[in-house]
């Protein structure tokens, strides 16, 4: 069906809303002046049938609605003209329109073509309702039939069907006919003259006749549903038509466009809550740094920390045990017993043997009935802060380990050490560091004169200095091993 087709009514009343005349204001360059609109087209072909009349509350928004949505389908019309002031550029009621160019907003088309292709139309509807006065309302009038064209030229290009093309053309004129008859400007006549739909359609009553195509259209919503958005959003921006007119068209026309709303949503299903589309990031996650870190390598950190924590606690430790030593050192549960007079002519075990290593300063030995005590001086012996005996002593030992063999009973081997504090990793005290002196005599004495049962090692650290620790000479001869040989 045609728009011809449709029944004609009365010719709709235009009223225009003066509210108030100002003052001419200087003329500014606006749109008008030369431009010609050439010949009138053709009146194009109607849109389908539709039905079942549906609209929504105003302020609803559908998925592919275009950018005319945004404020002025709240309903709110300060709010919307503050939008479109916003969107132009003009905030002076008395200023003209901006070029009709495309620009950024004309591309947000959405999922309807048809609302994208007539976006830089639905724009001008505020600024022109705003408009207190306009220096050339011809020159508009021929800007509008030219963008009118253009709105065909992309709609068509877009896809959209001729008959669609022509209803969305017939709803556009009216809505902007309607628009700036309503301005103090465009309501003296001149406008009703020569409208938009006279123009493009030869008819001067589009106030009825869009309700009657919008009920028709209604009628099979999912065929039409491009040119039903358009036409609710051309209610939502404040075409009124028929309803201006009428004892309580205000509730009607509210009502009419809520059931619009319905029945469009209907049909586009749950519109996007969200204001953008792709405001979530992406869903991928990067590896977090254990995941970037071979197991080996954080075990092995894990094992160093462990290592170095120990070390410390442990030098810690060994260092504030030194005076406890010392201490239990000087401990006497029991008075010993007085010694035993010497004998005449003490036996002789080990002095004799190791008579050349006396003469030399290398080793010194005390003889008494009891026992045999070799001291055996640890200065040069053993590497500075180490239990590793030099090369050149191995030889001295190894006589040592000859002249135990023959001499039966238990060997105590006890290390001492000057007041320096240790401070190596395995020997962090002076207590470890003899002990580990007296061990490594006690390993290679073994070896000549075992078996090992016979030998214990003690230490004793710096508690039993043969002299004070006031000089290196006097430390010198504080660090020694004594083999003490026990007469069974």
């Amino acid at each position: 069906m045609s728009l011809e087709d449709l029944p004609d009514s009365d010719r709709t009343i235009l009223v225009p809303k003066p509210g108030g005349r100002r003052g001419a204001p200087a003329p500014v360059p606006g749109l008008g002046g030369a431009a010609a609109d050439g010949a009138a087209p053709e009146a194009a072909a109607g849109a389908g049938a539709g039905a079942g009349v549906a609209a929504g509350v105003a302020g609803a928004t559908f998925p592919g609605l275009g950018s005319a949505a945004g404020a002025a389908v709240a309903g709110d019309t300060a709010g919307a003209a503050a939008f479109a002031r916003a969107a132009t550029g003009h905030t002076n009621y008395d200023a003209t329109l901006a070029p009709l160019t495309a620009g950024p907003r004309a591309h947000l088309n959405g999922v309807n073509p048809l609302v994208g292709a007539a976006n830089a139309l639905l724009d001008l509807v505020v600024p022109l309702r705003i408009m207190a006065t306009h220096p050339s309302v011809e020159g508009l009038r021929s800007q509008l039939v030219a963008a009118i064209k253009k709105f065909e030229q992309d709609a068509k290009a877009a896809g959209c069907a001729q008959e669609a093309i022509a209803v969305a053309r017939y709803s556009l004129c009216t809505f902007l006919d309607e628009t700036i008859s309503s301005t103090p400007w465009g309501g003296s006549g001149v406008w009703a003259s020569r409208s938009l739909l006279v123009a493009f359609h030869n008819e001067a009553f589009g106030g009825e006749k869009f309700f009657l195509i919008l009920q028709k259209l209604s009628q099979q919503p999912r065929a039409n549903l491009h040119v039903l958005e358009l036409m609710y959003l051309c209610l939502a921006l404040g075409l009124e038509g028929r309803y201006r007119v009428m004892d309580g068209g205000r509730v009607q026309l509210d009502l009419l466009r809520e059931r619009l709303q319905q029945l469009i949503q209907k049909e586009r299903g749950p519109f996007e809550p969200d204001l953008s589309l792709r405001w979530k990031g992406s869903n991928e996650k990067r590896p977090g740094l254990l995941r970037l870190i071979p197991v080996w390598v954080i075990a092995a950190v894990a094992g160093l920390v462990l290592l170095c924590i120990h070390l410390g606690f442990s030098f810690l430790l060994n260092r504030g045990s030194d005076p406890v030593y010392a201490a239990l050192q000087r401990i006497r549960l029991v008075a010993p017993a007085p010694p035993a007079p010497p004998m005449a002519n003490p036996p002789v075990r080990v002095a004799r043997f190791l008579a050349p290593e006396i003469e030399r300063g290398l080793v010194s030995v005390t003889e008494t009935p009891d026992r045999s005590t070799i001291v055996l001086h640890g200065d040069g012996v053993f590497k500075s802060g180490s239990a590793e005996v030099q090369p050149s002593y191995d030889g001295l030992l190894q006589r040592i380990g000859e002249a135990l063999k023959p001499v039966p009973g238990k060997v105590i081997v006890v290390g001492h050490t000057d007041d320096v504090p240790g401070g190596s990793a395995r020997y962090p005290s002076n207590w470890a560091l003899s002990k580990g002196r007296a061990a490594t005599v006690v390993d290679l004495l073994a070896k000549q004169a075992g078996p090992a049962a016979r030998y214990s090692v003690e230490g004793r650290g710096e508690t039993e200095p043969l002299v004070p620790n006031d000089s290196a000479a006097n430390r010198a001869r504080n660090r020694r091993v004594v083999i003490i040989v026990l007469t069974p």
